[in-house]
């Protein structure tokens, strides 16, 4: 989120860095800024997601069908794609394109990073590792978190 804002009073800032410090004591009163706001990345979510894609490429069966779901960025456009977490793009030959969305923990919420999450989970388990259960699979990542 971006907004402006009027510098009402001097020095009312808590920055994060000397650079930002810096900046920050060019301001005057009447100054206005460009504010983004922004939330903290999970560290939880981005620990379980990536534990999730580690622990399937772990359990992926042997063959060479396999082979390029063992890259963790390839696995995780192909699962975005799987579950149509996905923006479209239609080339001037009118041919559809997926392209997957990336995961952004920032601007995401728990709410959906626990669609996502759940959706992958379920993905995972329906197409590439159909030897185990979604509960032996769940807790198995779980040790993992």
């Amino acid at each position: 989120m971006n907004f402006h804002a009027l510098i009402t009073a001097p020095n009312h800032f808590d920055v994060d860095t000397d650079e930002d410090f810096k900046q920050s004591l060019k301001l005057k009163v009447g100054d206005y800024v460009n504010i983004e706001v922004w939330k903290e990345r999970s560290i939880v979510n981005h620990r379980k997601f990536f534990a999730l894609l580690n622990r399937t490429i772990y359990l992926l069966p042997e063959g060479p069908e396999y082979e390029k779901l063992r890259n963790i960025e390839y696995l995780r456009k192909e699962l975005m794609i799987l579950i149509g977490n996905v923006d479209t793009h239609v080339t001037m030959k009118g041919e559809m394109i997926l392209i997957p969305k990336s995961i952004n923990f920032q601007q995401m919420d728990d709410v959906e990073f626990n669609r996502i999450y759940f959706l992958c989970t379920q993905a995972i388990i329906n197409t590439y590792l159909k030897h185990i259960t979604l509960e032996q699979f769940t807790l198995y990542i779980s040790k993992f978190i």
